[in-house]
């Protein structure tokens, strides 16, 4: 399977500012002309651009969450529609409009604005021959989503929306298929509820956990997940704060970068992927906090990586 970053950013959509661009531009000449200056005849452009770090060589991306899967026959699974859709929505387009039958699937973690705010301009969701699943551990799924497009809000309805969708209830650590692909949602520590899925397609398995507060004092509860969930070969998982700020916003609902990390190391988790980024930080913060406070303690068993807009990864 395929797995895709389309929105990384937590809470709202965050823009790169113009000062921040310029910070990021003047570092990138700055380089350049150091590198230059050693060697002007062999300077290659386009070798010191690949060779720039993040955040310097793309920006980390201001989407809210949206993550997508492709099964090897064709599945095709979405992970929240945050303002990441619309992007993920243009690719699939062409697609969606070829007089074709496309087929969707969307899993719903909760309805939290940056969960849900890209819905509306997810371009195939307005073709006749889409068929979209939507799947939650949520009642009224239908009745949130079309509460967010009333006429005061939107000017298009949900059920104005030309493509046929229909809704399943999923519940906690039963076993679904979408496929060739075996799902499992698990519940995560976050105010009004919220869903992880686990995805397993033959031998390898994915997680997506955002938006969860894992704390010290869950680590009992949290190795009654351990059964279900390790050695998963790959974890999206939210690590919104420093540490310092988690430690000021218990009951927010999301978690701080080492804390992050040490959840994955417990739960033997071979690659794991730091998302959900605070919308008050700068590309270089996040990266920061993370390279300060996101060190594994045995870096040989896991891979960490800063989530950016179109991330890929192939299990």
């Amino acid at each position: 399977m395929k797995i895709t970053l389309f929105g990384v950013r937590g809470s709202l959509p965050t823009p790169v500012g113009k000062r921040e661009q310029q910070d990021k531009l003047l570092k990138i000449l700055r380089q350049a002309k150091a590198e230059w200056t050693k060697n002007p005849n062999g300077f290659s452009e386009e070798k010191f651009l690949e060779s720039l770090p993040i955040p310097l060589e793309q920006d980390l991306g201001g989407n809210t969450t949206c993550v997508y899967l492709e099964g090897e026959s064709g599945e095709k699974v979405i992970f929240d529609m945050g303002t990441g859709i619309r992007v993920l929505g243009n690719l699939l387009a062409p697609v969606a409009f070829n007089g074709q039958p496309l087929d969707i699937n969307i899993l719903v973690s909760h309805t939290h604005w940056d969960h849900i705010q890209g819905w509306p301009f997810f371009k195939p969701a307005y073709s006749p021959t889409t068929n979209i699943h939507f799947y939650s551990a949520i009642e009224n799924l239908e009745e949130r989503l079309i509460r967010q497009q009333h006429p005061e809000n939107f000017p298009i309805t949900f059920n104005q929306m030309a493509s046929k969708k229909e809704f399943h209830l999923w519940k906690e650590f039963q076993s679904y298929a979408l496929g060739n692909l075996k799902v499992i949602p698990f519940g995560l520590r976050h105010p009004g509820s919220c869903l992880g899925y686990r995805v397993r397609e033959g031998e390898k398995k994915f997680l997506f956990c955002t938006d969860v507060e894992y704390r010290e004092e869950d680590r009992s509860q949290l190795l009654e997940l351990k059964p279900h969930i390790a050695g998963a070969d790959l974890l999206v998982i939210d690590a919104q704060y420093s540490t310092a700020e988690a430690e000021k916003k218990i009951g927010w609902g999301h978690t701080a970068v080492r804390q992050a990390v040490e959840f994955a190391e417990m739960m033997e988790i071979k690659s794991v992927v730091l998302t959900h980024h605070e919308p008050d930080h700068e590309d270089t913060e996040v990266v920061r906090i993370i390279l300060e406070e996101g060190k594994p303690s045995n870096p040989k068993n896991i891979s960490i990586h800063i989530a950016r807009e179109g991330m890929s990864f192939h299990l």
